[in-house]
């Protein structure tokens, strides 16, 4: 019994006299960042009253009549923006300023309702009809008779495709009233929706 407790003890004195490797980092990190993509847009110059800006003498001002083309151009309501179109002939600014991305830019309209103007987009090529109105979108630099753009309620056209994270854009609308007369007063409003999406690679 003694030698099994010697030789043991020899085991355990030579395992304990062996080099042991000493313990070292055994793991490492690697952040992750996760920056995201984002888009946004402002619009500037306001609402639009039709047949309400300053320059052409349209009367009564601020009053529509039907099957009559009105602009949003400061130049005149109407006067139809020259060929190759001015900033001068646009009512608004979209600006991008702090997107991440090119943006496409698409502006829908829906139907006037309230008061005695009511009238829906046609959805069409543009053009109005009895109770349907037609209406266009243009920008500056754009050659107006070959490159407006059918403003429909819903699925227009781009405006506008790759625009840059800080390039502004300005920007008209155009509107042909309903064929047929008001058979009522008041005024009519409808919303043009103007939507920024990424523009594909």
């Amino acid at each position: 019994m003694r030698k099994v407790i010697v030789v043991i003890l020899a085991v355990l004195t030579l395992v304990i006299g062996m080099a042991i490797p000493a313990m070292a980092a055994t793991t490492a990190d690697v952040v992750i960042t996760a920056n995201p993509a984002y888009i946004t847009i402002t619009n500037a110059g306001g609402n639009w009253t039709m047949n309400d800006l300053v320059g052409d003498g349209v009367t009564p001002k601020g009053y529509i009549a039907p099957d009559t083309v009105y602009y949003s151009n400061p130049a005149g309501d109407a006067q139809t923006p020259a060929d190759t179109v001015t900033a001068g002939q646009c009512k608004w600014t979209i600006d991008p300023t702090g997107s991440s991305l090119h943006v496409d830019l698409k502006v829908n309209c829906g139907a006037f309702t309230g008061g005695g103007a009511a009238m829906a987009n046609t959805d069409g090529a543009g053009e109005n009809g009895a109770a349907t109105y037609g209406g266009f979108t243009y920008y500056e630099g754009m050659t107006y008779s070959s490159g407006k753009v059918v403003m429909k309620s819903t699925g227009s056209a781009a405006l506008y495709s790759d625009l840059g994270e800080a390039t502004t854009i300005k920007w008209g609308a155009a509107i042909e009233t309903r064929t047929n007369a008001w058979t009522a007063s008041g005024a009519s409003t409808a919303t043009m929706t103007i939507t920024a999406t990424a523009h594909p690679d």
